[in-house]
């Protein structure tokens, strides 16, 4: 499978980075099991889950014979060879559990021994990766709006599993900034007009999903705030709402896209703590600056931060509006609402993470014409 996976992607990973990449997308990895190291988990969960039937065809059957013949204990000292002091388990309990929570504590294991010895930078691209809408274009099929060139999916293959894209940090191309090994900066360049065309590309997904919902969204709805005095000549050129939707749980929403990174110097420490951190205070950002947030609530507007991580990863206030749309969609449609949740988060994270990958290709591409 290693070696399958690097012809197909051109990516050959180290022991660690393959290691990661054997964990659950939950655990910011690719879902590549390791048989090795699984096949612990599946024998003591095919084990424990037959022994019940075990006696209908033999009344003799003696489930003691089998919980202390060889084949058990070894899987089962494999297994805790895997787990960590506090998580280890005894036969009893390795047998209760199916297969799904055994590779479970495996993948927390590698996990938190991976974190364990990360830098902060490491940790917050760990924790960002860990979203529902963080690894959501690994699902996505490649066709129509989720559809992903191979070099900007293996660009973002390269970002999740920390592959460097270069030996050394280099100048940034496009501005003054530095262009870091794994390229991180390219999501957050002021320069080449990548931010801009992503805001706007995000912004028209929503709206087109609100639009199916039937929400009658606007985009860029001008006059939604009445000046405050006389002298007030700001407030009606304001434009709060990237897309005002005029009820959305309970009363109207201007909701206001940001696009934030994880590798900010200012939230870095929160970033690699938790997931979603980075999106989070950048929101509460948003709200403060020009006491939006209370300039939109005295005319009754609900203003809402719709802000993401450069990964996919969304704000939790945002990711709230979101399953709202994808709700209001299922009603109109009659489909399931967590499947046009998926398919909303899968087209939002091919959006954000294409952008990332064509400026990060298009810099490594302009250093090495220079």
């Amino acid at each position: 499978m290693r070696t399958c996976f690097g012809g197909l992607t051109g990516l050959h990973l180290t022991a660690s980075q393959w290691q990661q990449a054997g964990r659950s997308l939950a655990h910011a990895g690719l879902g590549l099991r390791s048989t090795v190291q699984h096949a612990p988990a599946a024998y003591l969960a095919s084990l424990g889950s037959s022994l019940s039937a075990c006696a209908e065809p033999d009344s003799g059957f003696s489930p003691v014979e089998v919980l202390t013949a060889p084949g058990a204990l070894d899987a089962l000292r494999s297994l805790n060879s895997q787990l960590d002091g506090g998580s280890q388990l005894c036969l009893e309990k390795a047998l209760a559990f199916n297969q799904h929570a055994l590779s479970a504590r495996l993948d927390a294991a590698c996990w938190d021994k991976q974190i364990a010895g990360a830098s902060p930078a490491e940790r917050a691209s760990l924790w960002s990766e860990t979203g529902l809408g963080a690894r959501a274009f690994l699902a996505a099929v490649p066709s129509g709006p989720t559809r992903m060139e191979k070099a900007t999916f293996v660009a973002e293959l390269r970002v999740r599993l920390g592959v460097p894209d270069a030996p050394t940090d280099a100048w940034c191309p496009r501005c003054d900034g530095i262009l870091d090994r794994l390229s991180h900066h390219a999501g957050v360049c002021v320069a080449g007009g990548e931010r801009a065309q992503r805001h706007y590309a995000v912004r028209d997904v929503v709206h087109a999903w609100a639009e199916k919902a039937g929400l009658r969204p606007e985009k860029e709805r001008p006059g939604l705030l009445l000046p405050q005095s006389p002298d007030d000549t700001q407030s009606a050129r304001r434009r709060p709402a990237d897309v005002f939707l005029p009820a959305l749980a309970g009363g109207p929403a201007a909701l206001d896209f940001a696009i934030t990174a994880h590798q900010r110097q200012d939230t870095l420490a929160l970033a690699s703590s938790r997931a979603g951190a980075a999106a989070e205070a950048y929101a509460r950002q948003k709200e403060a600056h020009l006491h939006t947030a209370q300039a939109c609530a005295s005319q009754g507007v609900s203003f809402v931060p719709m802000v993401v991580e450069t990964t996919g990863h969304w704000d939790v206030g945002a990711a709230r509006v979101l399953r709202h749309i994808a709700t209001a969609v299922a009603a109109r449609t009659g489909d399931l609402a967590d499947h046009v949740h998926t398919s909303m988060l899968q087209e939002l994270c091919v959006v954000v993470r294409s952008f990332r990958a064509r400026a990060a290709l298009r810099r490594r591409s302009e250093l090495a014409d220079a």
